[in-house]
């Protein structure tokens, strides 16, 4: 069963870009980029030191950005230039995921003609790696189909893939929200300008970034993580630990003084969500695509 990545990259640095393609090993055999960076692209070196690019399975796209479903519209026309499979691996430059990803994406093969998505469930670290906000249901790989398109510039939904979903009890790392406090506050601009609502910094006010107060309205519901990071990711965290060590040590400092409300709380979100993605493995089909040697994230 052949699985492709579909991958999009700006003009900004990705550091866990490595981490990102490392645990795509065994998932998916050919990688589809949009590359929409500005001049020099500052992925190539990675993007040609990967595994996909090694065994000639990589396939870049550079064309100017206009929206997100346009960058991954590209990506399908590709797919179906290069005839890359039958699935889509769904993968942001930021996430990370578990070898359990290579198990799933071998038995593929096993599901019904009916279902065309696969779910998994991300873990969204925030302001730290030690803190997350949620674990939510995420659309991990869909079937590819000619009549597949994205619409939206920005938070962009799939059309044309019809079939029904099965969600299985997979956790992987989504680290977007990990990085340098001015990084994330300028992100929010960028999508707000296309048209995204939420948290949007004023111009004017980006000189005197206060990360503290931006980021007050989340300290509250943060929920401390203590179990393992994906092994893909262990080298980019030890590199970025003291280089992002101030605005970690902030997070830890206004969430650990939570007030018991908000602890107890954060306590029966925690739970809720444990329950909600454990709870999957009750569906056979589940089961089946996630069987294999148990690995820990």
């Amino acid at each position: 069963m052949q699985v492709a990545a579909h991958l999009i990259l700006g003009s900004r640095e990705e550091p866990f870009l490595e981490a990102m393609l490392a645990s795509l090993d065994g998932v998916a055999s050919t990688l589809i980029v949009n590359d929409n960076s500005t001049g020099v692209s500052p992925h190539a070196a990675t993007l040609d030191a990967s595994s996909f690019a090694r065994h000639g399975r990589l396939v870049v796209d550079r064309s100017p950005f206009t929206g997100f479903a346009v960058a991954r519209n590209l990506c399908l026309a590709l797919h179906a230039r290069h005839h890359a499979g039958d699935w889509v691996a769904f993968v942001d430059a930021d996430d990370v995921h578990t070898p359990q990803a290579a198990t799933i994406a071998k038995h593929l093969v096993d599901v019904p003609s009916h279902i065309a998505f696969v779910d998994g469930y991300q873990r969204h670290f925030y302001q730290s790696f030690d803190w997350y906000t949620s674990i939510e249901r995420r659309m991990a790989f869909f079937r590819f189909t000619p009549a597949a398109r994205w619409e939206g510039r920005v938070h962009e939904h799939l059309h044309g893939v019809d079939g029904d979903r099965v969600a299985l009890p997979y956790v992987y790392a989504h680290y977007g929200h990990t990085l340098a406090p001015r990084r994330h506050a300028e992100k929010s601009r960028q999508y707000a300008s296309l048209g995204a609502p939420g948290n949007v910094l004023p111009e004017d006010d980006l000189p005197r970034f206060d990360p503290a107060r931006y980021f007050a309205p989340e300290y509250p519901r943060l929920i401390a993580f203590t179990g393992p990071h994906p092994a893909a990711a262990r080298p980019t965290l030890a590199r970025l630990r003291p280089v992002l060590a101030a605005s970690h040590a902030l997070t830890e400092r206004m969430t650990r003084s939570q007030p018991l409300p908000a602890k107890l709380r954060n306590a029966m979100r925690r739970l809720n969500y444990e329950l909600r993605w454990r709870g999957r493995a009750g569906d056979p089909l589940a089961r089946r695509l996630i069987k294999g040697p148990r690995t820990a994230m």
